[in-house]
């Protein structure tokens, strides 16, 4: 069945709203890792490391703090994925820049460097994309390398000028630099990539829904429904179900726009979309075939059941004005007869309809059935 633009539109906000819930989990889940971290290394730390004693109490409540903020929806979700990023970010490289300015010299502590702490400036570059996507990764990832690559250069030239014994160091650092540029280009490009790819499948989806769906009324157009329809008779000629083609006429619409004008036609062609597309299955199709006609096609229908349902949707129309105004409706049904084709089926619910007209509209009429 193809929906109307409010039902489309409706849709989408809630697949949005979805994602949006399903996303402030997951960073809800990574700010409780986040903090439970920082407890387990301020609980265990090594005496004298004063950063960790007074700083990561302080990134705690502000963890914490972020935690009930994004619970409680205080702030769009883009704010907090950018104080998100901020705050975690700050915290990994405030404890790098603590390593080499007040830490034990360089030869002691490379190993608790590389193999301690670098792993989560390479976490933050791959976060920051993650989290804010192409442009906002690139500018969070370059900074954090080129942050920590001004401190390592900073240290190694220290140790030169000083001509210190360890100053061999500088390759495990250029090392560890090397990998954090391939991280920063690899992630870089995957992200790149992979927003080029969704927003062409995305334009791709928009494009082809447009040239599928009558942009007044928001059901499938003429060649959307041919789409439909030569796929279900395929399904039909192979496994035996039945197929029923059902074909609408709002009874003397050129008056209505001739009486009170083309808006309120639109008017009417809408809501009494609006009308069909909620009166039929999920698996139905509803289609404005042309001008006032509407298709309907309704896989594993017999016609008798066929005839019964347009006959309670004709009733419906009748007794309820659209758009201000008594419209009725006349309908013609046909089944179709898998092997004769589509187009058969399509013309033999053509002749019903115009023999409903003959007889006075406001009626459904079936093949092999009497005035309804």
């Amino acid at each position: 069945m193809d929906s109307a633009p409010g039902n489309d539109l409706h849709a989408i906000q809630t697949e949005l709203n979805r994602l949006e819930t399903y996303r402030r989990r997951i960073y809800l889940g990574v700010l409780t890792l986040t903090f439970a971290i920082v407890l387990l290394s301020w609980a265990f730390r090594e005496r004298g490391d004063a950063f960790i004693a007074l700083g990561y109490p302080a990134f705690a409540v502000v963890l914490a703090g972020l935690g009930v903020a994004l619970w409680r929806r205080a702030c769009s979700l883009r704010t907090m994925e950018i104080i998100l990023v901020a705050t975690v970010g700050t915290m990994i490289l405030s404890r790098l820049a603590w390593h080499f300015a007040f830490s034990d010299p360089l030869n002691e502590h490379l190993l608790l460097l590389a193999g301690g702490h670098y792993w989560a400036v390479g976490i933050l570059i791959v976060g920051g994309f993650i989290t804010l996507g192409y442009r906002g990764g690139m500018i969070t990832g370059a900074a954090t390398f080129l942050f920590s690559g001004a401190l390592a250069t900073h240290e190694v030239l220290g140790c030169f000028l000083a001509a210190g014994d360890y100053c061999h160091n500088w390759v495990y650092l250029l090392r560890i630099h090397l990998f954090l540029a391939v991280l920063l280009a690899l992630t870089s490009a995957g992200t790149f990539l992979r927003e080029r790819t969704w927003g062409a499948f995305t334009k791709a989806e928009t494009l082809q829904h447009w040239a599928n769906t009558d942009p007044l009324c928001g059901l499938s157009n003429r060649r959307g429904a041919d789409r439909f329809l030569s796929a279900e008779a395929a399904l039909t000629d192979r496994y035996q179900r039945p197929l029923t083609i059902i074909l609408i006429d709002i009874d003397e619409f050129k008056g209505v726009n001739d009486d009170y004008g083309h808006e309120v036609g639109d008017s009417v062609i809408r809501e009494f979309a609006n009308i069909l597309s909620g009166t039929v299955r999920e698996v139905d199709l509803a289609a404005r075939w042309g001008g006032d006609e509407f298709l309907v096609a309704t896989p594993g229908v017999d016609l008798r059941s066929a005839r019964h349902a347009a006959q309670r949707c004709r009733r419906a129309i009748e007794r309820a004005p659209i758009a201000g105004i008594p419209v009725t409706v006349t309908v013609g049904i046909a089944e179709y007869i898998p092997g004769q084709g589509i187009d058969d089926a399509i013309g033999r619910a053509d002749a019903m309809l115009y023999r409903a007209k003959a007889a006075g509209r406001n009626r459904v009429i079936s093949e092999a059935c009497e005035l309804a």
